[in-house]
């Protein structure tokens, strides 16, 4: 009789002790898995364009359309144009324009200025924005092509964003 006792107590002890840790488990990841979000989609459309509109350190700027888990227009001001080095850097900083809010990002690129479409490497480093993008900071990385001679690209994107406390999340 004693060890069915023990027995009983043993399993409603584990019980306890699961419930707990599931419990805990449970409080500690909702609040993160509500600000944390990875990104996917594509930005198309890519195009240059100069004048009164950029207002870039170089001039340049370059306008695109991203779609998926971003979703607006997006401006890019070059800060620095890639040259004919191989591999060819440009530094930029970038605003998406979304109906949540802007968000920010500063960014480094690669470019292999030597084929036909021009295929390219970027990292956007997230510094925040507006709405549900202040204090925002995470990543985009972006993998895509610009053909210069007709002034037209496309990349895909990947990323990691991290809402900043009392932001709702992401989403449309």
């Amino acid at each position: 009789m004693l060890k069915v006792r023990q027995r009983r107590l043993a399993v409603v002890l584990g019980l306890v002790t699961l419930l707990a840790t599931s419990a805990v488990a449970v409080v500690a990841t909702s609040d993160a898995a509500s600000k944390t979000k990875k990104l996917h989609g594509k930005m198309v459309d890519i195009q240059n364009f100069g004048g009164p509109d950029c207002g870039s350190a170089s001039g340049v700027c370059s306008r695109f359309t991203a779609k998926g888990d971003l979703k607006g227009e997006g401006i890019v001001f070059v800060d620095t144009f890639p040259t004919n080095d191989v591999p060819s850097f440009s530094k930029a900083h970038t605003v998406i324009h979304t109906k949540k809010g802007d968000l920010t990002c500063t960014e480094a690129a690669l470019f292999d200025l030597a084929g036909a479409d021009h295929a390219f490497v970027d990292l956007c480093i997230v510094t925040g924005g507006t709405g549900l993008y202040a204090g925002a900071t995470g990543y985009i990385q972006e993998v895509g092509t610009f053909d210069f001679a007709a002034n037209l690209g496309e990349l895909e994107y990947f990323g990691k964003l991290e809402l900043a406390d009392g932001a709702h999340e992401l989403g449309d």
